[in-house]
């Protein structure tokens, strides 16, 4: 149930309506006191812009701005979490689910921009997270591992075409390669925190190795206590005691670990280029439509 106070933050009912009705009562009441009328409504429409103005957005879809970095957590070989402060200790980055931000750099004098899902949920306060896999060649993940906590980086947005909406799919396939999960674990965080959201969710995560598997721990605790999510691992190059999947994502993984291919149901897919490719033509052999599937 929609909550009505909220409407008092509308321009209509807490601005526009409540000066229209304190002219009207003026007029009614005495024309010689309208001069103290418009005085009192020039201080409460400042009041509120003021209130506005401080309450803005953080970020912004066009204009860079810069974020400082308050905290670094390494949790796998060549891959960290970098956690930036918002405006306000009260402010919660609000952006679609799925979408993206984009991060500048600007390196030999061009711009190199870069697109990152937040992995912070919509109840986490004052900050945002994202997850940053380093590549050896990667220019703006090596200038991103040298930013020392205090400085700024550059960010704007969101980005992305998905439009996510609450039970869109009765159940969701979802399959992610290595950092591809970052937008993918938003997809799910949504879900698990939405009691209005029904849908039956079965991840398929592949991995190189099985130190590779990002944020494993916090899946898995989902997959605990949420019955209405299933995960299911693969990596390519896996020990003795591993027990789940081997080798790339394949046709008998999606046919096994997601579901069956119908109307109802939808696949979202993210990962590398390759990865996402392939997927897309195994979903279209085993029967998927392709409004059904959606790549970030």
């Amino acid at each position: 149930m929609e909550d009505k106070r909220k409407l008092l933050d509308q321009p209509l009912h807490g601005i526009y309506i409540p000066i229209g009705l304190i002219l009207f009562g003026t007029w009614l009441f005495s024309w010689s006191y309208m001069p103290y009328t418009i005085a009192f409504i020039v201080i409460v429409c400042s009041f509120k812009y003021y209130e506005a103005y401080q309450r803005r957005s953080s970020l912004h879809n066009t204009i860079w701005r810069d974020f400082e970095l308050i905290e670094r957590t390494i949790i796998a070989p060549m891959t960290s979490i970098y956690r930036f402060k918002l405006n306000r200790e009260d402010e919660i980055l609000e952006i679609p689910t799925g979408h993206h931000i984009s991060c500048c750099f600007t390196i030999d004098g061009k711009d190199e921009i870069r697109y990152y899902s937040p992995i912070s949920n919509q109840f986490d306060a004052g900050f945002f997270d994202i997850l940053v896999k380093h590549y050896e060649n990667g220019k703006v993940t090596k200038k991103l591992a040298t930013i020392q906590i205090g400085q700024t980086v550059k960010f704007r947005g969101p980005v992305g075409k998905l439009n996510y909406q609450p039970s869109m799919a009765k159940e969701l396939g979802l399959i992610a390669g290595g950092t591809g999960i970052t937008p993918i674990l938003q997809v799910i965080t949504r879900i698990i925190t939405n009691l209005e959201d029904h849908t039956k969710m079965y991840l398929i995560f592949g991995n190189e190795t099985e130190k590779d598997i990002l944020l494993k721990n916090e899946i898995d605790e989902i997959a605990k206590r949420y019955p209405n999510f299933e995960v299911f691992y693969t990596v390519t190059h896996p020990t003795e005691e591993w027990d789940q999947g081997k080798g790339y994502i394949n046709r008998d993984m999606l046919e096994k670990h997601s579901p069956k291919p119908n109307d109802d149901n939808m696949l979202f897919i993210c990962g590398p280029p390759e990865m996402k490719r392939s997927i897309f033509e195994l979903s279209q052999e085993i029967g998927w439509n392709k409004e059904q599937v959606f790549c970030f």
